[in-house]
């Protein structure tokens, strides 16, 4: 939490200052989001900035004063409070999600307590909810060699671009495409929502930049599944749900400069609109009811974050 040390260095001047003028209590913190929805304040979430923070007297003060997020550093805000000790709440306004921690919204100041830290994580899937995208894509080998006897492709290629628009109508999200070689099928995702972004709790972050901080994103929707090379198949408008985990920085590439690091992988499940008929299972295993990312053999992905400022 090295924003919270500068921040209060900079807090602690600033009520020297003001010494000799009025006498003044402080509130500061930073607003998170539980982007790994493990329900602590970890490496793994993510400042929240943008919201309004709104400081309120509740034990016979009249006073009321806010700040916005963002405004001491990322997610990070302070309320100076003037000659009025007394009893507080916290309320968030602008798109905030429900609080996770702390219970409860409300603190004291005295004249033997002047200042107060309240941290605040909001919930991961709510905060997180299509606040991401995603590019580029992949192919697949041979889980084992990464190729096969005189095999001239990959078994699974698939890529594209998943951002849902700013507005309340998000649009048709993008466009996925998947080409199952063995198959002969293409499945072509069209209309795309995000389910969730975040960072897997025992897993770093995806990169150190601020515009790509998250290691995995899952969207769903509706497309099309039609054969390929020869296949006459064609089931129509189909629904999926797929995840992509960027695990590694650059690109996730077996043995390239980053071997022994994590990396990248992706799974999808296509099916009839009922969701009774799974026409397409790409994952480590046949078992179609669990999510079983596979290996990523070629290729990279990138999950950035949301430029919406609502979101």
């Amino acid at each position: 939490m090295r924003k919270l040390i500068a921040m209060a260095a900079f807090m602690v001047a600033s009520v020297a200052m003001m010494e000799g003028t009025a006498q003044a209590w402080h509130v500061m913190g930073t607003v998170y989001c539980d982007a790994n929805l493990n329900g602590v304040i970890d490496e793994g979430d993510l400042p929240v900035s943008g919201l309004t923070v709104t400081v309120t007297g509740t034990g016979g003060t009249s006073f009321t004063g806010s700040d916005t997020t963002g405004n001491y550093g990322a997610g990070a805000w302070a309320v100076f409070v003037l000659d009025t000790p007394g009893s507080y709440k916290i309320t968030l306004t602008g798109n905030a999600s429900p609080v996770i921690s702390p219970a409860s919204l409300t603190f004291s100041l005295t004249d033997a307590v002047n200042t107060a830290t309240v941290n605040i994580l909001l919930d991961g899937q709510a905060c997180t909810e299509l606040k991401c995208w995603l590019t580029g894509g992949g192919v697949k080998f041979s889980s084992i060699t990464h190729t096969e006897l005189a095999e001239k492709g990959p078994v699974h290629n698939f890529g594209g671009n998943v951002n849902p628009s700013c507005d309340s109508d998000p649009g048709d999200g993008g466009n996925w495409n998947h080409i199952a070689q063995k198959a002969n099928l293409h499945f072509q995702g069209t209309s795309i929502q995000v389910v969730r972004c975040g960072n897997v709790a025992d897993h770093p972050p995806g990169s150190t930049s601020p515009v790509t901080p998250y290691n995995f994103i899952e969207f769903q929707g509706t497309g099309t599944l039609k054969g390929i090379g020869g296949n006459k198949a064609d089931y129509g408008q189909v629904t999926f749900f797929a995840r992509a985990e960027d695990r590694n920085e650059p690109g996730g590439e077996a043995g390239g400069k980053n071997a022994g690091a994590y990396i990248d992988r992706y799974y999808l499940q296509v099916t009839n609109t009922a969701g009774t008929k799974v026409l397409l299972n790409v994952d480590t295993d046949s078992v179609t009811s669990t999510v079983d990312p596979l290996t990523i053999t070629g290729g990279n992905m990138q999950i950035h974050i949301s430029s919406c400022a609502t979101k």
